[in-house]
């Protein structure tokens, strides 16, 4: 195992220990992003996480696809997250208006561990994506 995987490992069992996020705010980002990459073994592995999180089924639906956030019961910081998940994925920039809105609610700490989550698991679902990996059902994650 290559020693910059380890590194990278050790790096996300501080972010997925981390309390500045719950875990419903931490699941809901990585689906998002998961989703936005088109990275099904990040899914695979997150859905589940998801659902212990406490998100419904509507709002898994609603990360994973284009249905309205608000419908689906995600409230004001929720959705101003989505949003700023979606926009950097998508764009891979920042307006004004995203930025200001997320760091209304979350404040400057709060704001960069939400951008090294996105990083984290953007990057990580390039990795999966390049190596094309087999979904693993019996190797779930545990957090």
């Amino acid at each position: 195992m290559p020693l910059v995987f380890i590194g990278w490992t050790q790096m996300v069992d501080e972010m997925l220990d981390s309390t500045t996020f719950t875990p419903r705010m931490r699941e809901l980002t990585i689906l998002r992003v998961a989703h936005l990459q088109d990275c099904t073994y990040e899914l695979s592995q997150h859905v589940g996480l998801a659902r212990d999180a406490v998100l419904t089924e509507a709002q898994i639906t609603a990360i994973l696809g284009d249905s309205e956030l608000e419908a689906a019961g995600f409230g004001h910081t929720e959705r101003a997250v989505l949003e700023l998940v979606t926009e950097l994925c998508t764009t891979h920039q920042l307006c004004e208006d995203a930025f200001g809105a997320v760091h209304t609610v979350l404040g400057d700490a709060a704001l960069t561990e939400l951008l090294m989550v996105v990083s984290c698991y953007y990057g990580l679902a390039l990795v999966l994506n390049a190596a094309d990996l087999d979904i693993d059902t019996t190797a779930r994650l545990q957090v």
